[in-house]
């Protein structure tokens, strides 16, 4: 068995794309596993209990790339480097003859009608690359994490007072208007809209949805912290409204863990003025005994698809 371990220095790649890269290079080269990864400290966690530690790792910087394979013998793990090397310099030249905006405003100067950004970007940029996308009047998919709870309440407070949605930091998964964002699953259209603080609790109602053959308007992630006091919910409370104001939204599905106390009574109140039926699956939560009668409580995924 050989294990090799490469840092490339201060060159970034998002999550979505180096998850592709392993995947194909597991496949292709054979190697018993291959983790592409940037160097935060979570990630030299995850490396480091892999058994992937290296010298080089712990002076790794966070915007540095991690290239880590393991292999049956020391040919066929140079093999595997050689093949994710390749595969992320193939991306750059791919793109390399189109023309790739450097900045929002040149974005936005070619497109004028895109009205969302998805922002994945290491976490030290990540607050002010949504702030700008919210001065620009857009909503905001903030898929990068490691931004404060300071930041993140600034950021939500400016996206409710310009009518937008800002979902994240550290939102994993989205679908609007059929378009399937970060790690989302391919889903029939319908008139089931979803709100999640959970990116997998969304994947998994949407998916069983679309088995009973009822589909989805849209899914709509918060991000993690949305519903701790800290928040308040923001987020979540912005898409309830714009679900309410969607035509093609008919009901509206409620998934997280169970919320602060203050944040859910927001969050109910906010549900009973709603003019459309209201599905909550707070897992572990105990359901209140008056709740209000356009909202019905569920205690599991499952359940919760069904109710739907």
């Amino acid at each position: 068995m050989s294990s090799r371990l490469l840092i490339r220095p201060r060159e970034y790649h998002d999550s979505v794309r180096l998850m592709q890269v392993s995947e194909r290079v597991r496949r292709e080269s054979g190697a018993r596993e291959a983790i592409l990864m940037m160097a935060t400290d979570n990630n030299k966690k995850i490396l480091a209990a892999a058994g992937l530690q290296d010298e080089a790792l712990d002076t790794a910087r966070a915007d540095d790339l991690v290239i880590a394979v393991v292999a049956d013998g020391e040919e066929q793990a140079a093999a595997a480097l050689a093949l994710a090397a390749e595969l992320l310099n193939a991306r750059s030249q791919s793109a390399a003859g189109s023309y790739r905006p450097r900045t929002l405003e040149a974005a936005l100067a070619a497109d004028r009608q895109s009205n969302i950004a998805l922002i994945s970007v290491p976490g030290d940029y990540a607050a002010a690359e949504a702030r700008r996308a919210l001065n620009n009047g857009l909503n905001v998919m903030l898929f990068s994490d490691n931004v404060s709870v300071e930041e993140e309440l600034s950021l939500k407070q400016q996206a409710t007072e310009q009518g937008l949605l800002l979902m994240g930091p550290d939102c994993g998964t989205a679908i609007i208007n059929g378009v399937g964002l970060g790690f989302a699953n391919a889903v029939a259209r319908g008139p089931v809209g979803i709100v999640g603080a959970s990116g997998t609790g969304v994947q998994e109602i949407s998916v069983l949805l679309d088995r009973m053959g009822v589909g989805i308007s849209q899914a709509i992630g918060t991000g993690g912290r949305d519903l701790k006091a800290e928040i308040g919910g923001l987020t979540m409370l912005m898409a309830m409204d714009m679900l309410a104001a969607d035509p093609d939204t008919r009901l509206i599905v409620l998934t997280s863990k169970p919320p602060a106390a203050v944040v859910t009574e927001k969050i109910l109140a906010r549900a009973a003025e709603l003019d459309k039926p209201v599905v909550v699956n707070f897992l572990g939560a105990e359901a209140p005994e008056d709740g209000p009668v356009n909202v019905q409580f569920t205690a599991s995924l499952e359940e919760t698809a069904i109710a739907a």
